[in-house]
């Protein structure tokens, strides 16, 4: 009998441990992984734009 109420208690722990960590999976995504995503769409463009002019300045500089 008290190896089934041992066994009941540790698939409790599991279980409760299984939804502590999905928990952390959603404070992740929502915390850090769609600040990043929209961080990366708003400056992303300007990021590119700001390269390509890099490249242009370093391409023409001799000729200038």
């Amino acid at each position: 009998m008290q190896r089934a109420a041992r066994f009941r208690e540790k698939l409790l722990m599991r279980r409760l441990r299984r939804g502590a960590v999905a928990t952390l999976d959603y404070i992740l995504l929502i915390g850090v992984i769609l600040p990043a995503a929209a961080f990366t769409m708003w400056a992303g463009p300007r990021i590119i734009r700001l390269a390509y002019e890099m490249v242009y300045v370093l391409i023409v500089w001799p000729f200038m």
